[in-house]
């Protein structure tokens, strides 16, 4: 979808079960000691931390990261969804966002190189990666409440509020944007999937939307696309040794929730399309699907290694578990 994953080539990663065979090995011998009094009820956070191995990622620094990003465009959101601006503020709130994004990597990094000893044994190319990913993942659940009011107006109601549609498309494009420049090693088809999330938000900005035109066939692309924030959050994953629990359930909900969001954007964008070529054909329409289909392209990529990866992550689960009973 229009600016979804984040920048790294899917082929490249690491498998989030990485640590499956050590994990085992430990639960083995922890079930051979001494039992011990049971200890009272763990808080939410203890219980969020002991998610993943001791060796894996530091939930506390993630958490100081992820959720200031979460506040600030959440903020953002709501901010564009009360005041209407005009399109000079528009370019000024994605300079703004772009530069704190920007800054955010380099800030992040910094703090999480001295408190997860994990992230910092992550190859210096990938560490940026990571933190595209979590950026994104935050940002899009922000933007999430927004996109789906968008998206219930205009389908349920017919309510295409430009104003509306020119704020989520300024935001949507901010991660993407400053992704583009600083993730090494991106793959074309995500360069080119980034490019085209970036030209269509400038787009935006000089489009009607009450008038029926192949503008509202972006609109829903895009906020179909917010809704996939889980996805980012495995793709960082990726290079962390997560346990291979979490990354299973973390696997099935973003195939089932990505396939879910294409197959529902696809069916609405092939017969509003073909509504309008019939109806309404216009070269606007032409360049829209050339340009659309560079997009569909990545997301097709990113389905076939989802579904893939919950393959393997299953099974060097299920393959772990039966060499644990066999000992």
């Amino acid at each position: 979808m229009a600016g979804l994953p984040a920048a790294y080539p899917v082929s490249e990663g690491t498998s989030p079960a990485g640590a499956a065979g050590s994990a085992a090995a430990a639960e083995l011998t922890a079930s051979k000691k001494p039992s011990v009094p049971k200890p009272s009820a763990p808080s939410t956070f203890r219980m969020l931390q002991d998610v993943v191995e001791l060796q894996d990622l530091n939930l506390a620094p993630m958490f100081w990261f992820a959720t200031p990003m979460f506040f600030v465009f959440l903020a953002f959101a709501a901010f564009l969804e009360f005041y209407v601006v005009s399109t000079a503020a528009h370019l000024g709130i994605f300079a703004i966002g772009s530069y704190m994004v920007f800054s955010a990597y380099f800030v992040a990094n910094h703090y999480m190189m001295q408190l997860s000893s994990s992230y910092a044994t992550i190859p210096e190319d990938k560490k940026f990666y990571v933190l595209c990913n979590l950026i994104k993942s935050a940002v899009l659940l922000a933007y999430s409440p927004l996109a789906a009011k968008t998206l219930w107006l205009a389908l349920g109601h017919g309510e295409w509020s430009t104003p509306r549609i020119r704020n989520l498309g300024v935001l949507y494009a901010i991660p993407d944007a400053v992704s583009m420049l600083l993730v090494q090693r991106m793959a074309w088809s995500t360069k080119v999937h980034h490019l085209c999330v970036v030209i269509f938000a400038f787009v935006n900005l000089f489009v009607s939307y009450e008038e029926e035109t192949v503008g509202r066939a972006l609109v829903v692309y895009a906020v179909f696309s917010t809704f996939a924030y889980l996805v980012n959050l495995l793709l960082a994953s990726r290079f962390l040794p997560v346990k291979p629990k979490l990354s299973l359930v973390m696997s099935v909900l973003a195939l089932v929730t990505y396939a879910g969001c294409l197959a529902i954007n696809w069916t609405w964008q092939v017969t509003f399309l073909w509504r309008l070529a019939v109806e309404k054909p216009t070269i606007g329409l032409v360049v829209y699907i050339g340009l659309i289909s560079l997009v569909v392209a990545d997301d097709c990529i990113l389905l076939q290694w989802l579904w893939k990866n919950v393959a393997r992550v299953y099974s060097t689960r299920k393959a772990d578990g039966q060499h644990a009973h066999a000992e």
